[in-house]
């Protein structure tokens, strides 16, 4: 899925991602302007430079975080990195204001997806940014809902330092088991439908056709 989404108001290197979403929010007449990439095959080391670089305790600090949290919050980010270039598997790195934010790697398979990881981080000190994690959903839920797969599934965490379980449930998806502080989730194409209409009123898109490579390293601030 290739998506630009707006507001209605409003040389050679290996290391290289393709542009596939611009996306604009408006909440409370704040405008939050997110660019995604697609990672390709060339992206092998960026992702590892960006593994290494971003630091959670530092870029969120908070007295109610404990130091096993971060280090939790830290290896979704690995999760995510280390499966970008397994066979079947879509990535997808989100920047805002030239920092990257967030990362999104699944499994897209014939008849059922999986999301390996999803992992956001401020890219000011202790400011979240706003609906980071919903911009990579909706990536997401375009390339399932563009597919024949009928399944979508997830492994939520309960050890890390938010609420995982309550973040995905209002996204359409419904428990379905685990153990051992994991918890098994899935939700469908009905589900994935009417989770698009609500994201779809808070962030707009148009399609964005024929885009050139970009430099990651040298285009954004790492």
């Amino acid at each position: 899925m290739e998506i630009y989404n707006s507001c209605k108001s409003a040389s050679h290197t290996t290391f290289k991602g393709i542009p596939v979403a611009r996306s604009t929010t408006c909440i409370k007449n704040m405008e939050t302007n997110i660019d995604l990439f697609q990672i390709t095959n060339k992206d092998k080391n960026f992702l590892e430079k960006l593994k290494n670089t971003i630091k959670m305790d530092e870029l969120y600090p908070s007295k109610r975080i404990q130091k096993h949290e971060y280090e939790r919050w830290h290896e979704m980010l690995e999760v995510a990195v280390n499966k970008a270039f397994e066979k079947g598997r879509k990535c997808f790195v989100a920047f805002k204001e030239n920092k990257p934010c967030g990362i999104i790697t699944f499994e897209q398979g014939e008849k059922k997806f999986h999301l390996d990881c999803i992992c956001t981080w401020p890219v000011e000190t202790g400011k979240k940014v706003t609906l980071a994690g919903q911009t990579l959903f909706k990536q997401m839920f375009g390339n399932f809902l563009e597919s024949k797969a009928g399944l979508l599934d997830l492994t939520a965490i309960l050890n890390g330092p938010f609420d995982t379980v309550s973040k995905y449930s209002k996204l359409g998806f419904k428990q379905v088991g685990g153990e051992n502080h994991l918890v098994a989730m899935r939700t469908n194409r009905s589900n994935t439908e009417n989770t698009m209409k609500k994201l779809n009123d808070i962030i707009l898109t148009t399609p964005i056709k024929d885009a050139d490579e970009v430099d990651l390293i040298k285009t954004f601030d790492m």
